[in-house]
């Protein structure tokens, strides 16, 4: 039975610690502090007992904290047999080199996810793809926890893995920056709010899951009907005229409508 601690109770960390003791693993610890109550018989300040008690380790703080938590734990001394997992996307194995050097196990550990409150679902990274590179002896603990959750364990190159992070804003973050301009034009309309564009979101969502990028387009551009794309254009200004322009030469094969 692998025993694990979290460093860093945050969204993710609670997540992911429902989630794996739902499957087996046995938790033990949660650095310092955190706001979720599943974890309040659990707060942990000494970090060398912390390591002492533990097999695997996660680092889900924000990645401007993993440099000074990485100098904490490196005060600890010996880390021999110690495997330490950091959860960015944005970051590589590389953050972890002074544990490396006391001894550890260490890899990026990275889930494409977004995690925005605590979901109370031992299920929650079901079919979910993690991305790995470090150590390749961690490798096999990173595939058995991601194979034990349901999720996919993908191994990426070091150097290329931020390109992973960038798409996975685009799909999250930049989604939520399309509805809030969806939201704009709604309301310009007399509506109420973005809700009732959400039936069709997911439609789009379930059309390209099942048939792509490519096949999952409608609308005016692949219709190509560019005089209602042009008569948009004249309605809108500024950045919301910007960003229309740039999202709808991005839907156009052949270089843009617009280039």
């Amino acid at each position: 039975m692998i025993t694990f601690s979290i460093l860093g109770g945050g969204n993710l960390g609670v997540n992911l610690t429902y989630a794996l003791s739902s499957k087996g693993y046995r938790f033990k610890y949660v650095y310092k502090k955190s706001k979720f109550k599943i974890y309040s018989s659990n707060i942990e300040k000494s970090l060398k007992k912390i390591v002492l008690n533990s097999d695997v380790f996660f680092l889900s703080v924000q990645e401007s904290r993993i440099e000074d938590l990485v100098k904490e734990i490196e005060n600890v001394g010996n880390l021999s047999e110690k495997i330490f997992f950091h959860t960015s996307n944005s970051l590589t194995s590389d953050e972890l080199i002074p544990l490396k050097e006391k001894g550890a196990l260490v890899a990026s550990f990275s889930p494409l996810q977004t995690f925005s409150s605590f979901y109370n679902d031992e299920d929650i990274f079901k079919s979910v793809c993690f991305l790995f590179e470090g150590d390749g002896e961690a490798l096999k603990t990173a595939k058995k926890i991601s194979s034990d959750l349901g999720a996919h364990c993908m191994e990426v190159e070091k150097s290329l893995k931020i390109y992973f992070h960038i798409g996975a804003v685009a799909s999250s973050n930049f989604l939520n920056s399309l509805m809030r301009f969806a939201d704009i034009q709604i309301k310009k309309g007399g509506g109420n709010d973005y809700k009732i564009l959400l039936p069709l979101v997911r439609q789009t969502l379930n059309n390209i899951e099942k048939n792509g990028l490519e096949m999952s387009l409608t609308g005016p551009a692949d219709r190509k009907e560019n005089e209602i794309i042009l008569k948009h254009m004249e309605l809108l200004s500024g950045e919301d005229k910007k960003l229309y322009e740039i999202l709808t030469n991005l839907l156009s094969s052949n270089g843009g409508y617009f280039s």
